[in-house]
């Protein structure tokens, strides 16, 4: 039986399974989705690495592993209705 391919939905297709991103990588980057410092500029990275303590690092486990594939955008539907006001689930 054949498998039938679509590009994302909801999303406009720049060509064949190619569907612009833009938006949704606009509002990614709208919620600064990086690791900060509580104080801007308290560490000088030309004095080297800001070291993490392991403590530290497995308070993020569980929050870094989108690969930004836009799947979990596209299958909702209030991102659907509203893609330039709603940020995703």
């Amino acid at each position: 039986e054949a498998t039938k391919i679509n590009p994302l939905p909801h999303m406009f297709v720049v060509k064949d399974l190619v569907t612009d991103l833009s938006n949704f990588y606009d509002q990614y980057k709208s919620i600064k989705p990086w690791l900060q410092t509580k104080v801007e500029g308290s560490h000088d990275l030309t004095k080297g690495e800001f070291l993490q303590s392991k403590q530290d690092r497995k308070k993020l486990d569980g929050m870094y592993e989108c690969i930004l594939c836009a799947c979990c955008s596209t299958s909702c539907p209030s991102y659907w209705w509203s893609a330039d006001k709603y940020l995703g689930p």
